[in-house]
Protein backbone atom coordinates (compact mmCIF):
# COMPACT_ATOMS: atom_id res chain seq x y z
CA UNK A 1 0.00 0.00 0.00
CA UNK A 2 2.78 2.55 -0.13
CA UNK A 3 6.61 2.86 -0.73
CA UNK A 4 7.91 4.40 2.48
CA UNK A 5 10.99 3.74 4.38
CA UNK A 6 10.97 2.07 7.78
CA UNK A 7 12.11 5.90 9.14
CA UNK A 8 9.55 7.85 6.76
CA UNK A 9 7.12 5.36 8.58
CA UNK A 10 8.28 5.95 12.18
CA UNK A 11 7.45 10.04 11.10
CA UNK A 12 4.51 9.81 9.28
CA UNK A 13 2.30 12.34 10.85
CA UNK A 14 -0.74 11.66 8.23
CA UNK A 15 -4.54 14.02 8.67
CA UNK A 16 -6.58 12.00 9.29
CA UNK A 17 -10.56 12.96 8.44
CA UNK A 18 -13.52 11.74 10.94
CA UNK A 19 -16.38 11.38 8.64
CA UNK A 20 -19.33 11.77 11.20
CA UNK A 21 -23.05 10.88 8.20
CA UNK A 22 -25.49 12.00 10.65
CA UNK A 23 -29.72 12.37 10.16
CA UNK A 24 -31.66 13.48 13.16
CA UNK A 25 -28.95 12.60 15.96
CA UNK A 26 -29.66 15.75 17.82
CA UNK A 27 -30.41 13.52 20.92
CA UNK A 28 -27.33 11.55 21.08
CA UNK A 29 -24.83 13.17 18.62
CA UNK A 30 -23.12 15.06 21.52
CA UNK A 31 -21.16 12.19 22.70
CA UNK A 32 -20.11 11.34 19.20
CA UNK A 33 -18.84 15.02 18.52
CA UNK A 34 -17.08 14.79 22.42
CA UNK A 35 -15.33 11.40 21.91
CA UNK A 36 -13.60 13.13 18.56
CA UNK A 37 -12.77 16.38 20.52
CA UNK A 38 -10.73 14.07 22.99
CA UNK A 39 -8.48 12.42 20.56
CA UNK A 40 -5.12 12.12 21.21
CA UNK A 41 -3.89 12.25 17.76
CA UNK A 42 -3.53 15.92 16.71
CA UNK A 43 -4.06 16.17 12.81
CA UNK A 44 -7.88 15.00 12.75
CA UNK A 45 -10.45 16.91 10.76
CA UNK A 46 -13.76 16.63 11.45
CA UNK A 47 -16.55 16.48 8.53
CA UNK A 48 -20.17 16.43 9.37
CA UNK A 49 -22.78 16.19 7.14
CA UNK A 50 -26.27 16.75 7.91
CA UNK A 51 -28.46 15.05 5.53
CA UNK A 52 -31.84 17.41 5.88
CA UNK A 53 -31.93 16.79 9.61
CA UNK A 54 -35.35 17.39 10.87
CA UNK A 55 -34.78 18.24 14.30
CA UNK A 56 -32.24 20.09 15.71
CA UNK A 57 -29.13 18.07 14.57
CA UNK A 58 -27.79 21.16 12.55
CA UNK A 59 -27.76 23.48 15.54
CA UNK A 60 -26.18 21.00 17.84
CA UNK A 61 -23.14 20.28 14.83
CA UNK A 62 -23.05 24.09 14.59
CA UNK A 63 -22.50 24.80 18.20
CA UNK A 64 -19.87 22.29 18.51
CA UNK A 65 -17.96 23.64 15.46
CA UNK A 66 -18.21 26.65 17.18
CA UNK A 67 -13.80 27.70 17.85
CA UNK A 68 -12.51 24.37 16.27
CA UNK A 69 -10.91 25.40 12.86
CA UNK A 70 -10.85 21.49 12.60
CA UNK A 71 -14.45 21.29 11.90
CA UNK A 72 -16.52 21.58 8.40
CA UNK A 73 -20.08 21.40 8.09
CA UNK A 74 -21.83 20.00 4.60
CA UNK A 75 -25.37 21.04 4.97
CA UNK A 76 -27.97 18.85 2.33
CA UNK A 77 -30.36 20.83 0.18
CA UNK A 78 -32.03 17.56 0.07
CA UNK A 79 -31.96 13.89 1.94
CA UNK A 80 -29.36 11.48 0.63
CA UNK A 81 -29.60 8.64 2.62
CA UNK A 82 -26.65 7.43 4.43
CA UNK A 83 -24.62 5.71 1.18
CA UNK A 84 -24.75 8.57 -0.58
CA UNK A 85 -24.03 11.20 2.31
CA UNK A 86 -21.15 8.94 2.95
CA UNK A 87 -19.62 9.22 -0.47
CA UNK A 88 -19.63 12.50 -0.48
CA UNK A 89 -18.31 12.96 2.36
CA UNK A 90 -15.27 10.46 1.69
CA UNK A 91 -14.99 12.93 -1.43
CA UNK A 92 -14.55 15.79 0.12
CA UNK A 93 -12.48 14.99 3.27
CA UNK A 94 -8.48 15.79 3.25
CA UNK A 95 -6.84 13.27 5.36
CA UNK A 96 -4.64 11.05 3.94
CA UNK A 97 -7.06 8.28 6.34
CA UNK A 98 -10.74 8.58 7.05
CA UNK A 99 -13.16 6.97 9.54
CA UNK A 100 -16.57 6.64 9.85
CA UNK A 101 -17.89 8.39 12.95
CA UNK A 102 -21.43 7.47 12.93
CA UNK A 103 -23.73 9.71 15.26
CA UNK A 104 -24.56 6.98 17.51
CA UNK A 105 -20.81 5.92 18.11
CA UNK A 106 -18.77 6.70 20.49
CA UNK A 107 -14.48 5.99 20.42
CA UNK A 108 -11.71 5.90 22.75
CA UNK A 109 -9.49 9.12 23.42
CA UNK A 110 -6.48 6.90 22.03
CA UNK A 111 -9.08 5.56 19.09
CA UNK A 112 -6.95 7.61 15.93
CA UNK A 113 -3.46 7.27 17.48
CA UNK A 114 -3.32 3.93 18.08
CA UNK A 115 -4.98 2.73 14.96
CA UNK A 116 -2.73 5.07 13.05
CA UNK A 117 0.28 2.77 14.64
CA UNK A 118 -1.31 -0.33 13.07
CA UNK A 119 -1.24 1.53 9.70
CA UNK A 120 2.66 2.75 9.92
CA UNK A 121 3.74 -0.57 10.50
CA UNK A 122 2.14 -1.94 7.38
CA UNK A 123 2.59 -0.51 4.37
CA UNK A 124 0.09 -3.52 3.02
CA UNK A 125 -2.81 -2.74 5.06
CA UNK A 126 -5.25 -0.61 3.91
CA UNK A 127 -7.37 -0.71 7.27
CA UNK A 128 -7.12 -1.16 11.01
CA UNK A 129 -9.56 -1.71 13.01
CA UNK A 130 -10.08 -2.43 16.76
CA UNK A 131 -12.62 -4.71 18.88
CA UNK A 132 -16.19 -3.01 19.23
CA UNK A 133 -18.69 -2.70 22.71
CA UNK A 134 -22.44 -2.78 21.49
CA UNK A 135 -25.11 -1.82 23.44
CA UNK A 136 -28.67 -2.99 22.38
CA UNK A 137 -31.89 -2.07 22.78
CA UNK A 138 -32.58 -4.40 24.95
CA UNK A 139 -29.94 -2.45 26.97
CA UNK A 140 -27.48 -4.98 27.04
CA UNK A 141 -23.75 -4.98 26.15
CA UNK A 142 -21.39 -7.24 24.14
CA UNK A 143 -17.95 -7.20 22.86
CA UNK A 144 -17.84 -7.89 18.93
CA UNK A 145 -14.39 -8.79 17.63
CA UNK A 146 -13.39 -9.69 13.88
CA UNK A 147 -10.33 -11.97 13.68
CA UNK A 148 -10.90 -14.18 10.79
CA UNK A 149 -8.70 -12.01 8.40
CA UNK A 150 -5.08 -11.87 10.44
CA UNK A 151 -2.22 -12.77 8.68
CA UNK A 152 -3.58 -13.19 4.93
CA UNK A 153 -1.76 -11.66 3.04
CA UNK A 154 -3.61 -12.84 -0.59
CA UNK A 155 -6.31 -10.74 -1.72
CA UNK A 156 -8.10 -14.05 -2.57
CA UNK A 157 -8.12 -15.37 0.48
CA UNK A 158 -9.04 -11.95 2.24
CA UNK A 159 -11.90 -12.44 -0.48
CA UNK A 160 -12.96 -15.80 0.74
CA UNK A 161 -13.14 -14.53 3.80
CA UNK A 162 -15.83 -11.86 3.58
CA UNK A 163 -17.72 -13.82 0.77
CA UNK A 164 -18.86 -15.76 3.55
CA UNK A 165 -20.05 -12.89 5.00
CA UNK A 166 -19.01 -14.79 8.98
CA UNK A 167 -19.92 -13.77 11.69
CA UNK A 168 -18.90 -9.82 13.11
CA UNK A 169 -17.45 -9.41 9.57
CA UNK A 170 -18.81 -5.82 9.69
CA UNK A 171 -16.72 -5.01 12.84
CA UNK A 172 -14.01 -3.35 10.52
CA UNK A 173 -16.24 -0.54 9.17
CA UNK A 174 -15.57 0.98 12.22
CA UNK A 175 -11.77 0.94 11.18
CA UNK A 176 -8.96 3.63 9.83
CA UNK A 177 -8.65 2.98 6.13
CA UNK A 178 -6.31 5.08 3.79
CA UNK A 179 -8.07 7.73 1.10
CA UNK A 180 -6.37 5.88 -1.24
CA UNK A 181 -8.34 2.68 -0.59
CA UNK A 182 -11.76 4.93 -1.26
CA UNK A 183 -10.36 5.75 -4.78
CA UNK A 184 -9.50 2.24 -5.37
CA UNK A 185 -13.36 1.03 -4.71
CA UNK A 186 -14.71 3.97 -5.87
CA UNK A 187 -17.19 4.33 -2.73
CA UNK A 188 -19.93 2.29 -1.17
CA UNK A 189 -21.90 1.11 -3.93
CA UNK A 190 -25.78 0.31 -3.46
CA UNK A 191 -27.42 -3.17 -4.81
CA UNK A 192 -30.79 -3.66 -6.35
CA UNK A 193 -32.63 -3.14 -3.14
CA UNK A 194 -30.54 0.04 -2.16
CA UNK A 195 -28.62 0.48 0.54
CA UNK A 196 -29.47 -2.74 2.37
CA UNK A 197 -26.28 -4.10 4.15
CA UNK A 198 -23.70 -2.37 1.61
CA UNK A 199 -20.90 -1.88 3.89
CA UNK A 200 -20.28 -5.31 3.34
CA UNK A 201 -19.64 -5.18 0.10
CA UNK A 202 -17.78 -2.02 0.76
CA UNK A 203 -15.79 -4.12 3.49
CA UNK A 204 -14.83 -6.86 0.33
CA UNK A 205 -14.33 -4.66 -1.71
CA UNK A 206 -11.17 -3.19 0.50
CA UNK A 207 -10.15 -6.39 1.19
CA UNK A 208 -9.78 -7.21 -2.29
CA UNK A 209 -7.41 -4.11 -2.69
CA UNK A 210 -4.96 -4.20 0.89
CA UNK A 211 -4.66 -6.25 4.19
CA UNK A 212 -6.74 -5.56 7.33
CA UNK A 213 -4.90 -5.30 10.55
CA UNK A 214 -6.71 -5.83 13.84
CA UNK A 215 -5.98 -3.59 16.96
CA UNK A 216 -6.98 -6.07 19.47
CA UNK A 217 -8.41 -3.58 22.10
CA UNK A 218 -12.25 -1.86 22.45
CA UNK A 219 -11.20 1.21 20.99
CA UNK A 220 -15.35 1.99 19.50
CA UNK A 221 -18.73 2.01 21.25
CA UNK A 222 -21.22 1.30 18.95
CA UNK A 223 -25.24 1.94 20.68
CA UNK A 224 -28.54 0.90 18.89
CA UNK A 225 -31.22 3.20 18.50
CA UNK A 226 -34.89 2.39 18.18
CA UNK A 227 -34.65 3.79 14.68
CA UNK A 228 -31.28 3.13 13.90
CA UNK A 229 -31.15 1.95 10.15
CA UNK A 230 -29.92 -1.51 10.49
CA UNK A 231 -32.13 -2.91 12.61
CA UNK A 232 -34.95 -1.58 10.10
CA UNK A 233 -33.94 -3.63 6.98
CA UNK A 234 -36.15 -6.46 6.17
CA UNK A 235 -33.49 -9.29 5.54
CA UNK A 236 -35.65 -11.33 3.60
CA UNK A 237 -34.66 -13.83 1.03
CA UNK A 238 -35.18 -10.93 -2.25
CA UNK A 239 -32.65 -8.73 -0.25
CA UNK A 240 -29.82 -11.19 0.41
CA UNK A 241 -30.38 -12.31 -3.22
CA UNK A 242 -29.56 -8.63 -4.34
CA UNK A 243 -26.73 -8.69 -1.56
CA UNK A 244 -25.16 -11.17 -3.14
CA UNK A 245 -25.40 -10.05 -6.77
CA UNK A 246 -23.87 -6.90 -5.63
CA UNK A 247 -21.14 -8.80 -4.23
CA UNK A 248 -20.39 -10.19 -7.49
CA UNK A 249 -20.67 -7.09 -9.07
CA UNK A 250 -18.00 -5.68 -6.54
CA UNK A 251 -15.78 -8.23 -7.26
CA UNK A 252 -15.73 -7.48 -10.93
CA UNK A 253 -15.30 -4.17 -9.85
CA UNK A 254 -11.60 -5.15 -8.70
CA UNK A 255 -8.19 -5.20 -10.06
CA UNK A 256 -8.03 -8.64 -9.21
CA UNK A 257 -6.60 -10.67 -11.81
CA UNK A 258 -9.57 -12.14 -14.52
CA UNK A 259 -8.64 -15.85 -13.11
CA UNK A 260 -8.96 -14.66 -9.19
CA UNK A 261 -12.21 -13.03 -9.92
CA UNK A 262 -13.46 -15.77 -11.36
CA UNK A 263 -12.43 -18.05 -8.15
CA UNK A 264 -14.07 -15.77 -6.01
CA UNK A 265 -17.64 -14.93 -8.18
CA UNK A 266 -17.69 -18.77 -8.44
CA UNK A 267 -18.85 -18.96 -4.70
CA UNK A 268 -21.72 -16.36 -4.78
CA UNK A 269 -22.70 -17.27 -8.14
CA UNK A 270 -23.80 -21.04 -6.34
CA UNK A 271 -25.38 -19.29 -3.43
CA UNK A 272 -27.57 -16.90 -5.76
CA UNK A 273 -28.55 -19.10 -8.49
CA UNK A 274 -27.97 -23.02 -6.69
CA UNK A 275 -30.33 -25.37 -8.11
CA UNK A 276 -30.95 -23.28 -11.31
CA UNK A 277 -27.65 -23.81 -12.07
CA UNK A 278 -26.98 -26.76 -14.92
CA UNK A 279 -25.60 -29.46 -13.48
CA UNK A 280 -22.53 -29.47 -15.75
CA UNK A 281 -21.70 -25.97 -13.97
CA UNK A 282 -22.47 -27.23 -10.72
CA UNK A 283 -19.56 -30.25 -11.39
CA UNK A 284 -17.20 -27.31 -12.23
CA UNK A 285 -17.92 -25.46 -8.94
CA UNK A 286 -18.03 -28.90 -7.05
CA UNK A 287 -14.33 -29.53 -8.29
CA UNK A 288 -13.04 -26.05 -7.49
CA UNK A 289 -14.19 -26.54 -3.91
CA UNK A 290 -17.15 -23.57 -4.65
Amino acid sequence: MGNGTPNDRRTWQPLVTALVPTYNGAAFIDRTLDSLAAQTWPHLEILIGDDRSTDDTLDVVRRFALGRPNVRIVERDVNLGWLRNSNDLMAGADGELMFFAFHDDVVAPTYVERLVGALRTNDRAVLAFSDMHVHELDGTEHLHAFDELEGLSSAVDRGRVMVRRPENWWVPNRGLFRTSGFVDVGGIHPNEQGEFSADWTWLLGLALVGEFVRVPEALCTKYYMAGSLSKRWPHDATQVQALRRSGIAEIRRSGLSPARKAALSGFLWRRVYGSRLPDSVKGVFRGLGW
